[in-house]
């Protein structure tokens, strides 16, 4: 990748947008398998392929704040992107968490699921773009998605992004806007901002909120990359008479480390290590007490694989 950018003056080359075109080329592949495992991310700008991946994270078990009991977390994430042209983009995906409580009774069994279908919108001028994002979905317990007379308006949720980007150089664009999802644990409409900069071909920086990360390009097929990321949602759930019902809200920060292997043109392979902090659980007990607990920091693990078409 650094070869390409010792071409002399005199060829014209514009040698800015040369390493924006490197950075664009790691860019295809790697946003698809640094998505958090429990929330849904249509604030970030969506991946440059088409592409079909399949993704699993486990969350080693912490003990709860000032209850004996422990917790622990397992992922199962799907998504879909079709990039029909360069104005629409669609998909689909689906969010399976399991959780493990440990002496506390709730008005769940634990499994958990966001079913959701988000559509992009981009318009791009010359140095100035905007993106409105919205997905449809449906976030319950197992119980609830897999019967529908059990559905409520509480399933429901409206997820949204306004994004307008801004090309302030060769190498550095700026990305703001409005965000609602459940990121951070009940539905929030927040701002965005975002600095992305291009140091070289190899190092890519993006500063901002809710996110934040470095990437760094070992070779043409290799990366890896550090984040900082919120991770929450919101379920509604039943328990198992199907007779009580409320809301589950997670709401926790995540900072992982990615490896990702473009094994093949068409395949790419992600292995991650991560910590989960901040963990907040807002739930209703079987007892109809509504509670909320924190958890101590806990260490996870995932392994994704993608398809790229």
């Amino acid at each position: 990748m650094k070869k390409i950018l010792n071409f002399p003056a005199a060829t014209g080359i514009d040698r800015g947008a040369v390493i924006r075109a490197c950075l664009g080329c790691l860019s295809l592949w790697l946003p698809c398998t640094a998505s958090s495992s429990t929330s849904v991310d249509i604030c970030q700008e969506p991946a440059a392929e088409s592409h079909v991946t399949i993704a699993y994270y486990d969350q080693e078990a912490s003990s709860l704040e000032g209850n004996p009991g422990e917790t622990n977390l397992e992922n199962y994430n799907s998504d879909v992107l079709f990039r029909s042209n360069d104005k629409w983009i669609f998909g689909a995906g689906h969010r399976s968490t399991i959780l493990n409580l440990d002496q506390i009774e709730l008005q769940t069994n634990g499994y958990l699921h966001t079913f959701f279908f988000p559509v992009h919108r981009l318009s791009q001028s010359d140095k100035r773009g905007f993106r409105f994002s919205i997905a449809p979905a449906l976030s319950a317990s197992s119980n609830v998605t897999r019967d529908p007379d059990e559905y409520s308006i509480d399933a429901v949720q409206l997820l949204a992004a306004w994004i307008w980007n801004r090309q302030l150089s060769d190498r550095l664009d700026l990305h703001y806007g409005v965000c609602a999802d459940h990121r951070l644990g009940d539905y929030q409409v927040y701002p965005v901002f975002n600095f992305s900069w291009v140091i070289n071909p190899d190092w890519h920086v993006e500063i901002g909120f809710p996110t934040s990360q470095i990437t760094y390009a070992v070779s043409d097929r290799l990366a890896s990359s550090m984040r900082i990321t919120p991770n929450g949602n919101e379920w509604y759930v039943k328990d198992k008479s199907l007779t009580k019902h409320s809301k589950l809200v997670y709401e926790a920060y995540t900072l992982e480390w990615v490896f990702s292997w473009r094994t093949h043109a068409n395949f790419m392979l992600a292995a991650s290590l991560g910590r989960e902090f901040q963990s907040k659980y807002e739930m209703t007990l079987l007892d109809e007490s509504r509670v909320r607990l924190g958890s101590e920091p806990a260490t996870r693990v995932g392994l994704a694989l993608a398809w790229h078409f």
